[in-house]
Parts: C-alpha cells; structure tokens; sequence
C-alpha cells in the first residue's frame, strides 16, 4: 500500500486537537461504567476525524494497523477501510482487504464494481435465519450471541458468506438490541 505525507491547514489541525481534546476531556469525566456503553470504538472514531479533515490515508493506515493486530475484533473496521479504499481508488487494496475480511468473517468477499441496479439483499432473503432471529428477539442476549454467530467464519471458510448489506443489516440489529436491553455492551466488534 503506497500513501503520500497528507498537509492538513492549521486551522483544521487545531479544530482536530479540540475535539480530540474535548473527547478525551468527556471520556476522563465519566464513570468507567458509561465509557462501556457508548459502541465507539477509539480508532474508529480517529478515522473519521482524519476522514473529516480530508486525511484518507491517514484514516486507512489507522484502519489497517487495527485490523491486522485484531482481525477478529474488527468487522467495522474491516467495512469502513474497504470504504476509504472504494472511494479513493485503491483496487488492488480493496480486493486484498476484501479477502481478508472473507478469511476472518462469514461475509462475502466484495466485487470492485459494486452492482447498484441490483436490488440489495436483506436478512429477509434467509428465511430461517430471520425466523430464528424473530423467535429469539425478546430475549436479547440470546439473541446477540446468535447474530455475532452468524458473522464470524466458524466454519473455517466453508460458507459462502453473508452480502455486505445483510451484514451490515445484522451489526444494526445488534446495535439495537444492546442499546435497548443493555446487554453484550463488552463484546463490540
């Protein structure tokens, strides 16, 4: 992967620094308790933060340091490098990060060309695992547990994998559940 030294102007730069500093202010002020019950992940948020100052490669390096030393802790890392990769053209960064993400989750590998004119799949094309999910909805840990089961690859590669838009739709759906019932709040990904 080849990134060029990015030069932000000093006022974004200081704009950066506050809201780093006012974050991290806000964090060192709560309890440890309410730190868990916010679903950001620090070096997400980094990212956005250099995304929102234009920084891409630096968003991406942030990203693919991350995934690498945590690859099975990081799904929304893994789908927001591909992202940065899309949208600034790195294609062969794309395919080989696509890849890994297949290797270390039950999500398909994703195409280049994303196919827009194809209407994007949803949990309700399975209907079994939908059911399921429907049954278990009332009881959220038990819920949580399975949803987190279906993305990671415990099958040692041998599923086909969910669309991206399923698992997207299954990372909400355990969202919900932990922000409405506070349950799994320590086992983000």
């Amino acid at each position: 992967m080849e990134f060029t030294l990015e030069e932000a102007d000093p006022e974004s730069i200081a704009r950066a620094d506050a809201r780093l500093k006012k974050l991290q202010t806000a964090r060192a002020l709560k309890p440890p308790s309410r730190v868990q019950e916010t679903n950001v992940e620090p070096t997400l948020e980094l990212a956005e933060i250099m995304l929102s100052l234009g920084l891409e490669q630096g968003a991406a390096q942030t990203l693919l340091e991350y995934t690498e030393a945590n690859p099975r802790q990081a799904l929304h890392h893994w789908l927001k490098l591909l992202d940065i990769y899309r949208s600034s053209g790195h294609i062969e960064d794309f395919k080989e990060t696509a890849e890994k993400l297949r290797r270390n989750f039950n999500i398909q590998a994703e195409d280049w060309a994303k196919a827009s004119a194809v209407e994007a799949p949803t949990l309700e094309n399975f209907g079994r695992l939908s059911e399921h999910v429907q049954n278990a909805w009332m009881r959220p840990e038990e819920c949580i547990s399975y949803l987190r089961n279906l993305l990671e690859d415990n099958r040692e590669g041998a599923r086909a994998g969910f669309p991206r838009p399923v698992a997207e739709e299954i990372l909400l759906l355990i969202e919900i559940l932990q922000e409405t019932s506070g349950a799994g709040q320590t086992a983000g990904g």
